[in-house]
């Protein structure tokens, strides 16, 4: 065939969902060359994953779309707690209570701790709704290179790049492109496979089937401030109804809202699971909703298996593992894609600082730095899916226990007595544990990267973890996201994070910190590597309450190196004669270039993640 599209490339994204097109929207802001490729048509139709945690919204206004996410997603009035529902309908004494409310992804009480931690507040916005926005934006900053209905089918590669082979499928023709480096964002349907990654953990343990559809439940919902209503719905025979009922808007996000999405759980192999109808669905969301009458119409079925796995190795050669592709996760804890926009993050700068001379060895921190980031994340998601089983002993119903007892149980749960305030109480207390998956703050933006060989420690201890990842302690230390603070920039405010630009690393020096900007310039031009270098109290920049000089870790004299994704490479404590030579050495080592520096056993499990820091 003729070939009408790019034959070479320096950046070959594969698979074109919410990870696959966020890197090529940073790649196209770091001026790299590259291209995409997708085997669907167009982008996911299905609701999929919607909270977008701090640290997503972090990398999303770099990107230059949040605020169009802020805009066209849940108002913050609607996302502000989850609830907790016995049901919408019945007549028993235990049927149509909001038995549970929890302040969430920054809302309620949460509001000054997270606006303490982060200038931005977290998103809601479902696939269907994010994938087309990040595609236009994708589109118009790569014209002609993201090409949707094609599908990898080969790879080849050497020492000089890759060559990959691309199905057309409307028309079943074949085509090659030659590209310099692959990222593997196809949710590991084909390129892992094909250069030999496993998934280790757990395997599919649920068979997930998603309801997406239309209906009014205003009539029958009690708050319009949860964009998550949980349906847990006893019986006195000791079974449960269960089911996550997901707004999605898309323009109203209220109880008045047309859309809704609600997952069935359904037992992994279960014959008949492909053949779910359309019938089965409207009885399982009148079931598990308790209203058999419900007008609804489906807008669409689908099924995903609930998994806990971590591929074995990221980096295959030229090729990069990253999102689903590279971890799978419960979807309890928002945990799954925000991950994978975040691999995109780490990934981006590191190509294209490759791809300008950087060495290649600073791809290989990308999976010291993201896997047990990832491994963290899938344990934290698996172990909060089963405290939803384990909260529901709160109730008193025992499965084994026969109908009148958990009958009587559960009248006096609900009863006007004393016995059954305390009853609730008691409830409470258990649903109250659900708090890790609701206020994850130190989970969402407490990750750090010290163990990396591309960061230059500064042997201070980490600071103390929060076990329950509610509590974020925020650090300069070498590793550490860059903490968050108001400066005043020509009088008006910015924060720290707004001093980032696309691809440059980023000095911030003390007030006395002379010798660190001279040291960046000269640091920036022995390695080919820009820096934006700026001195508080010095290039219109001032931190008029000394927030910033609260978190910094350092003193007038000192300085802080962070690197384009916004972490810190580097710290200096204080003034030094040889300020040159030590920032030489970092940026040095930020770009793989060496001094060496042994990477310490990069931790696997949440345990050790806890006692690495992340």
């Amino acid at each position: 065939m003729t070939q009408d599209k790019p034959t070479d490339v320096d950046v070959l994204v594969v698979g074109g969902g919410g990870c696959g097109l966020t890197a090529a929207l940073l790649l196209a802001d770091l001026g790299v060359d590259a291209m995409l490729i997708e085997r669907h048509p167009m982008t996911s139709p299905l609701p999929k994953a919607h909270i977008l945690n701090p640290r997503t919204m972090e990398i999303f206004r770099q990107a230059g779309v949040a605020d169009e996410i802020l805009a066209k997603g849940t108002p913050s009035a609607n996302l502000r707690t989850t609830s907790w529902y016995t049901g919408l309908g019945g007549d028993a004494p235990w049927d149509r209570k909001m038995f549970h409310r929890i302040d969430s992804w920054g809302g309620g009480a949460l509001q000054e701790q997270y606006a303490a931690a982060t200038a931005e507040t977290c998103g809601n916005m479902p696939q269907l709704h994010l994938e087309p926005l990040l595609k236009r934006h994708a589109d118009a900053r790569n014209p002609g290179r993201i090409l949707f209905g094609q599908e990898l089918s080969g790879i080849d590669q050497d020492e000089t790049g890759v060559t990959a082979t691309v199905l057309e499928r409307d028309t079943g023709r074949t085509w090659q492109v030659r590209a310099r480096y692959v990222i593997g964002a196809d949710g590991g349907r084909t390129l892992g496979p094909l250069v030999g990654a496993k998934m280790i953990g757990r395997p599919p343990f649920i068979d997930m089937t998603s309801i997406h559809f239309r209906a009014d439940l205003s009539p029958y919902l009690q708050d319009d401030d949860s964009v998550i209503r949980m349906i847990t719905r006893p019986s006195p025979d000791g079974s449960w109804n269960r089911g996550g009922l997901v707004c999605q808007g898309p323009d109203r996000w209220d109880r008045h809202a047309p859309e809704w999405r609600i997952g069935v759980i359904l037992p992994v192999h279960e014959e008949g699971v492909e053949d779910y109808s359309e019938d089965q669905a409207h009885r399982d969301v009148r079931r598990i909703l308790n209203l058999p009458e419900l007008e609804m119409d489906i807008l669409r079925i689908s099924h995903w298996m609930v998994e806990g796995v971590v591929a074995d190795r990221y980096g295959w050669g030229r090729v990069l593992l990253a999102g689903d592709a590279a971890h799978r996760h419960p979807p309890m804890g928002g945990l799954g894609l925000n991950s994978a926009i975040q691999d995109a993050h780490n990934i981006a700068w590191k190509l294209a600082a490759v791809l300008n001379g950087a060495a290649p060895a600073l791809l290989d921190s990308y999976e010291i730095e993201r896997r047990p980031v990832a491994q963290h994340n899938v344990d934290w998601s698996t172990f909060n899916f089963y405290n939803h089983l384990a909260a529901t002993a709160g109730f008193g119903v025992i499965p084994t226990a026969p109908p009148e007892h958990n009958e009587a149980a559960l009248r006096a749960l609900f009863s006007d007595t004393h016995d059954g305030r305390v009853r609730r109480r008691r409830l409470e207390e258990f649903y109250g544990t659900l708090r890790r998956e609701f206020q994850g703050l130190d989970v969402e933006l407490g990750f750090e990267y010290s163990h990396s060989p591309v960061v230059t420690g500064d042997d201070t201890p980490p600071p103390p973890r929060d076990p329950i990842g509610n509590a974020y302690i925020a650090s300069a230390r070498p590793g550490h996201r860059l903490p968050h603070a108001w400066l005043e920039r020509d009088g008006r405010p910015v924060t720290t994070h707004g001093l980032l630009k696309p691809g440059q690393f980023l000095l911030i020096a003390g007030q006395k910190g002379e010798a660190w900007l001279a040291a960046a310039k000269a640091a920036a031009t022995d390695n080919d590597a820009p820096i934006t270098a700026l001195a508080i109290n010095a290039d219109g920049l001032s931190d008029r309450d000394g927030a910033w000089a609260r978190l910094r870790g350092h003193d007038d004299g000192g300085a802080i190196l962070v690197r384009p994704d916004g972490h810190v490479a580097f710290r200096a404590p204080s003034a030094s004669i040889d300020a040159a030579r030590e920032l030489g050495d970092a940026l040095t080592r930020a770009l793989g270039r060496g001094p060496p520096r042994q990477a310490r056993g990069a931790p696997q499990s949440s345990n050790e993640l806890q006692d690495a820091g992340r």
